[in-house]
């Protein structure tokens, strides 16, 4: 009877680590969306005919993270002052740092 009792206790010991290691993925899960979020919505990620330009936004939030600007005519620069305003000071410093 007594090595019944000890594995009745390896059971319950199991049952611990394995809700301890439950939670323990469910706070790394949450920390990583947390942080993917917070990045994703940080920057301007623009295909342009350059490629993909990836530049910083001026401010934190989910409009115009992601543009597809190879077509876009002059009406779209202008309903798009944000990614219009950090793509030319992109472009600006690249011609600076030229010389």
């Amino acid at each position: 009877m007594a090595k019944k009792k000890s594995t009745k206790k390896k059971k319950s010991s199991r049952k611990k680590k394995s809700n301890q290691n439950s939670i323990v993925v469910l706070v790394v899960a949450i920390v990583a969306a947390v942080v993917f979020f917070a990045v994703l919505f940080n920057y301007h990620f623009l295909l342009t005919d350059d490629g993909l330009v990836v530049i910083q936004k001026e401010s934190w939030g989910p409009d115009t993270t992601f543009a597809h600007t190879n077509n876009w005519d002059f009406n779209d620069w202008l309903e798009h002052p944000e990614v219009t305003e950090a793509l030319a000071k992109r472009e600006i410093k690249n011609f600076i740092d030229s010389f």
